[in-house]
């Protein structure tokens, strides 16, 4: 794979400092026009700029340390986080504008008569402008303009800080106009707060009356209330009844708890009945006291019954005796468990009784309190009411009372004092002219800058063999230096024959050496030269390169550019036959024929007379058999033909030939035209050898990292000026 186009393209797209500094070497003349006009515009500024002094001072503004009850209520008087940046557009408002105009005096903001001068006068914009013409309030109106413009104000991060200052040509004037800014606002703030004063006394005054009638109908349907429903401190009751409902509720659960402990013994002997047997089974009845006393006395006396029997008959009268006290022992124990399990039964009941009555009276003491909350949220609406009216009414009247003393003192509510008073600056700040002048100088580099890279950007010719070689896929084989008529003593044409060790001879014998080395196989040359448009040196090209043929063997020069022939005039002939003439059949070859005197090796076929039907002429097949003739007579036949992109010549002849030399004037032809001409030469399957760049700038640096190989060496390398002038002489 061949990678030579892309590594080409990637070397041509790079950039670096050595193509930053050839872009500088190349445009250098654009770049120093820029940086000429931008440095005049800059020092036309400097000089048509007045100096400015600026005059500073410094103002403490704290915040109210002291407000009326009226404002503490509502939030007034900016003790919020907008109150410093209000103070800064107060320093800035007309009204304090105003106070420093009045303060001054209008006559100091009217600038005096300055004359210019000599190089002021020469400048425009130094119109000095007529203020006899105008009236006071307009005088006025300006210098409120000039404070407010000419003004800036920054506040200290952090503090209360105020930095005044005010730019002006006068530094006198700056310094009063900060001074008397300061002070009158101060004297602002001072007016605005006895202004609200006493507007905010007028606006109580009118209001008073209506709140008063306010309060009074607050406070009388207040007093019906509270006689309507004999409500003097109900917030009272309700904690008495509060109170109440708790101490129930705690004998409620008290009587709860004693029911369920008594209602299992309740339902056993609800169960049992009179049963003594079974009521004795119970052992709640049995933890009775008088209970337990009798059974144990049952005990006893059943003891003593069968200690007799075992002693006496049942007859006998201490055994009888013994039997009857147990029968009525007996009777006795069964009474009291009757009465100890009635007890229980009575005790179980009445606590159901109680608790259904607490009860009754928990659910009474709720419905006192609904009523009660209702008619304590209706009264606590109605004192809210009164209270609110009598505050706002207390509040007015205080304020009322306060705005009185105002004509009487001045209390100045935002405290503000000067710190540092301006002084008279000495030197003035700005314009700094010799940076003005710096400025224009770099902008001016910087736009000759860019200028130059946006013509290098947009400029598509060919200034290198680099270029060409990765545009149009072609090789450069050779490399033409331009030549100066004055300063070389002859005509471009004949370099090669009056300048034979001149850098431009040199090229030729390289562009020989070329042509030679791309055409190894043919043994008689035939060459033609063209190129995409007129003036890119074809003729001059051709006839130098034949010139250098002619010394390794016999060439003939043919200038088949019927329609703009310059080879005759270029070599001073002044035959009028030739190819047009020699074609035609109107002369013979001989006397068509040119020699060379100096070697006779180089004979020139010239175009003869121009003919209405060039291209037809050089397609017929005279032409044809007449080139055949050329190519077996001479060693090298070279044929100055027409420009591809004028007509058509070119691509007529380019099928006739051995190889096509193609000319390209560096840095002139659009690279879109010679694309387009070596298009249509390869598409009439021409064989072209190479590019010839011609009239290569070796002097002007090129923008590119090669250009100091194009050609340049041709004036250092083997000939020096001693030696040219050596051959000029002879």
């Amino acid at each position: 794979m061949n990678t030579q186009p892309e590594n080409a393209a990637n070397e041509s797209n790079a950039f670096d400092i050595k193509d930053f500094i050839g872009l500088i070497k190349s445009h250098w003349l654009i770049i120093l026009t820029f940086v000429l006009i931008t440095s005049l515009f800059s020092f036309y500024l400097a000089i048509k700029a007045k100096p400015v002094y600026q005059a500073s001072t410094s103002l403490m503004i704290e915040r109210p340390s002291r407000m009326g009850s009226l404002d503490q209520l509502f939030g007034m008087m900016g003790m919020n986080w907008e109150f410093y940046p209000n103070q800064i557009h107060v320093l800035k408002s007309t009204p304090v504008a105003q106070k420093v105009v009045q303060r001054i005096g209008v006559d100091k903001f009217i600038p005096k008569p300055k004359e210019l001068r000599w190089y002021e006068k020469l400048l425009p914009g130094f119109v000095e402008e007529n203020y006899a013409n105008k009236s006071s309030d307009e005088l006025f109106n300006l210098a409120i303009e000039n404070v407010q413009s000419t003004m800036s104000v920054s506040q200290a991060k952090g503090s209360g800080v105020f930095y005044i200052a005010f730019d002006d040509y006068d530094p006198y004037l700056a310094t009063l106009k900060a001074n008397a800014l300061a002070e009158s606002y101060i004297e602002e703030v001072i007016e605005v707060d006895i202004n609200a004063k006493q507007r905010t006394g007028e606006n109580i005054s009118k209001q008073l009356p209506e709140l008063k009638k306010k309060v009074q109908e607050s406070e009388q349907k207040l007093k019906q209330y509270q006689r309507k429903y004999q409500m003097f401190m109900p917030e009272g009751g309700d904690e008495l009844a509060v109170q109440e409902l708790t101490q129930l509720s705690t004998r409620i659960a008290e009587l709860k708890r004693k029911k369920l402990s008594l209602e299992a013994v309740y339902r056993r002997i609800k169960s049992i009945g009179n049963d003594t047997k079974q009521l004795a089974r119970i052992p709640t009845l049995l933890d009775k006291s008088e209970v337990v006393r009798l059974k144990n006395e049952l005990t006893d006396v059943q003891s003593e019954v069968s200690a007799l029997a075992l002693v006496y008959g049942p007859k006998h009268p201490k055994m009888k005796k013994a039997v009857e006290l147990r029968r009525l022992t007996q009777l006795e124990y069964d009474g009291v468990l009757r009465v100890a399990a009635d007890l229980v039964v009575a005790e179980y009941e009445s606590i159901s009784q109680e608790i259904i009555h607490e009860e009754s009276g928990v659910k009474s003491i709720k419905g006192e309190i609904t009523s009660n909350n209702e008619q304590a949220f209706e009264y606590i609406s109605l004192k809210r009411d009164y209270n609110y009216n009598k505050q706002i009414y207390d509040a007015f009247l205080k304020q009322s009372k306060e705005t009185d003393a105002v004509k009487a003192s001045t209390v100045q509510t935002i405290n503000a004092r000067v710190i540092n008073k301006a002084r008279v600056p000495t030197s003035p700040y700005k314009p700094n002219k010799k940076i003005m002048i710096v400025i224009g100088i770099v902008v001016g580099l910087l736009l000759g800058i860019a200028v130059s890279f946006l013509m290098e950007h947009f400029d598509n010719t060919f200034k290198t063999s680099r270029e060409v070689e990765s545009k149009i896929n072609l090789p450069v084989i050779g490399m033409l230096p331009d030549i100066d008529d004055k300063d070389s003593g002859s005509s471009p044409a004949m370099q090669f024959v009056e300048q034979t060790k001149s850098a431009f001879s040199e090229s030729i014998r390289t562009l020989r050496t070329g042509v030679l080395l791309s055409l190894p196989d043919v043994e008689n040359k035939s060459i033609l030269v063209t190129s995409t448009v007129p003036s890119e040196g074809k003729t001059t090209v051709a006839m130098n390169l034949a010139h250098s043929l002619s010394h390794l063997g016999e060439t003939i020069l043919v200038e088949a550019d019927l329609r703009r022939p310059m080879v005759k005039r270029n070599m001073g002939m002044t035959k009028q036959s030739g190819l047009t003439t020699l074609l035609s059949g109107e002369a013979s070859f001989a006397e068509c024929i040119t020699v060379e005197k100096s070697s006779g090796k180089l004979h020139t076929l010239a175009s003869g007379m121009i003919p209405p039907n060039p291209l037809e002429l050089l397609s017929s097949e005279k032409f044809d058999v007449l080139l055949t003739k050329l190519k077996s007579k001479y060693k090298f036949v070279v044929i100055d033909c027409a420009p591809v992109m004028a007509v058509s010549d070119a691509l007529v002849l380019s099928q006739k030939v051995d190889g096509v030399l193609f000319v390209l004037k560096n840095d002139s032809t659009p690279s879109q035209l010679v694309e387009s001409a070596i298009t249509r030469l390869r598409r009439s399957s021409a064989k072209i050898i190479g590019v010839a760049m011609n009239r290569l700038r070796t002097s002007k640096a090129k923008y590119g990292r090669y250009y100091k190989y194009e050609g340049s060496y041709y004036g250092h390398y083997g000939y020096h000026e001693d030696q040219k002038k050596s051959t000029k002489r002879a």
